[in-house]
């Protein structure tokens, strides 16, 4: 009855202290791709659409412009599923910023948008699908 009561014991602890914490550092999310922020409640991020103004490579540029990314988070409450859009910025982006502590499913999130690629050329347009950001996603 002992041994059956420690392995019982043994057992929650072991699936008890799953984590629900999902600090992540994505050091690339392509442009429709998703990824998880959180495991439990269950809750994703797409990086679905993005805003590139910054001075091209080899250009001399008056403003430095900026990279803006729109986000979609998606999660489940006891009220059902949920969506949320959220905007990031890296360069002259006024109010919209590159870390955002934002609150979604219960959970409180600090996202910090650290790079968005590949940096503009002056002899081209990059095509959407070419893109990707790094970012780190903290729970608080």
């Amino acid at each position: 009855m002992k041994t059956l009561s420690f392995l019982s014991l043994l057992t929650l602890s072991i699936f008890g202290c799953k984590s629900s914490v999902v600090d992540k550092n994505h050091d690339e999310i392509r442009y429709k791709e998703t990824v998880t922020t959180n495991d439990i409640p269950r809750s994703t991020l797409t990086f679905f659409e993005i805003s590139d103004s910054r001075c091209p490579e080899g250009v001399q540029c008056l403003w430095a412009g900026n990279a803006t990314v729109d986000l979609a988070l998606t999660g489940v409450t006891t009220e059902g599923g949920v969506t949320s859009h959220v905007s990031m910025c890296l360069g002259a982006c006024g109010s919209i910023e590159d870390t955002l502590d934002y609150e979604f499913t219960g959970q409180k999130y600090r996202f910090i948008l650290k790079a968005v690629n590949p940096n503009p050329k002056a002899e081209s347009a990059e095509p959407k699908e070419n893109y990707s950001i790094s970012l780190d996603i903290q729970k608080k």
